[in-house]
């Protein structure tokens, strides 16, 4: 992808969110003629929907207003929303507005009410993917915000680009460092030894197994394949073109200049969770950061659990290097995001 004129709002990229951004000033475009139509930004944590938002605050500097929620949100007058004189108001992190629990709902069925009240104003929301699709199954979400704009993944030559945009060309050097075998992955060796009872040799055969060979080929691995290429077809695929969790592993890859082949592989995706366990999982996917105490309050009615219990799972998960935690909150991390949702797939807590 080549960027345009930086200097036109209409014709500025970033990265693969150039669709995304044409969407939305068509919307607003139509509101400015007198159709409305909400907006709801869908994506995982790390994908970027915040960054699309400073994007389209720097093409209307003077014509929105954004409020960003950072913790959950559990009474409706922390939304600044009535007196602010503006008519296009962007709401990032809207999954903050609900908790998955008797009584847990009040914040965002008046947020809702609030959108369908206000006809002289456009709501741009960003929202969880795994949030909204479980709002969308009980509460039909989907019909306040006609224009939903999922953020796109990045392709291997956009992730590439995104990776290296901070050095200078030919700055990392790739490096190939995996040893070079045989291509077969199985071969039969015969291995002679001699037995002094019959005073002679006898012959046993062994399969020797050709690790490299087959990791080469569990990862579609061309025989002349670069290192960078290498490298980049990885991150892609374990990354599924997020931004953030391929930054993430990129930085734990990368020893400045170098980064080497034989890196590939280190990211552990055991999980071992009982079933409360899995639901808190769920629901640090779901909110992207959470406090415990913010756990607690969705806990201790969902599923009757004490501080005692809270702190095992937390501990175990920190163990398993699920889980981070950064002051009070707690958050998947990024390398382990899509093992994470992969598990909670499986088990169908998420879909």
């Amino acid at each position: 992808m080549v960027p345009l004129n930086n200097n036109d709002p209409m014709e500025k990229l970033v990265f693969c969110l150039d669709k995304a951004i044409e969407t939305i000033q068509s919307t607003i475009s139509d509101f400015k003629d007198g159709k409305r139509v909400n907006i709801a930004i869908l994506g995982l944590p790390y994908a970027g929907k915040s960054k699309l938002l400073d994007e389209i605050a720097d093409i209307y500097p003077h014509e929105l207003t954004k409020v960003t929620f950072s913790s959950i949100i559990d009474n409706k007058e922390e939304i600044p929303i009535r007196e602010d004189p503006n008519s296009i108001m962007i709401f990032d992190n809207c999954h903050y507005l609900y908790m998955r629990k008797i009584g847990g709902f009040d914040v965002i069925e008046d947020f809702l009410k609030m959108l369908i009240s206000s006809d002289d104003r456009l709501y741009i929301t960003t929202w969880n993917i795994h949030s909204w699709n479980y709002l969308n199954q009980v509460m039909d979400i989907g019909k306040y915000f006609p224009v939903q704009v999922e953020i796109p993944r990045m392709s291997k030559e956009d992730m590439k680009m995104f990776l290296l945009s901070e050095y200078e060309e030919g700055e990392i050097q790739f490096v190939n460092d995996t040893e070079k075998q045989d291509k077969k992955i199985f071969q039969i060796v015969k291995k002679p030894i001699a037995i002094d009872v019959i005073h002679g040799k006898f012959n046993y055969y062994v399969l020797r197994f050709n690790r490299i060979a087959l990791r080469a080929l569990l990862f579609n691995r061309k025989p002349d394949e670069t290192a960078e290429s290498i490298i980049f077809n990885e991150i892609v695929k374990l990354s599924h073109g997020n931004p953030g969790v391929a930054k993430e592993i990129w930085n734990k890859w990368l020893d400045y200049p170098v980064i080497r082949t034989s890196i590939i592989g280190t990211i552990d995706t055991n999980i071992d969770l009982d079933s409360t366990g899995r639901f808190v999982l769920y629901i640090i996917l779901s909110m992207g950061h959470i406090k415990k105490e913010e756990m607690k309050n969705i806990l201790n009615l969902s599923c009757n659990v004490d501080d005692m219990i809270i702190n095992k799972i937390l501990f175990e998960m920190l163990n398993q290097d699920i889980i981070a935690k950064n002051d009070e909150y707690y958050s998947v991390k990024p390398e382990k995001l899509y093992i994470v949702v992969k598990y909670l797939e499986n088990i169908r807590l998420v879909w």
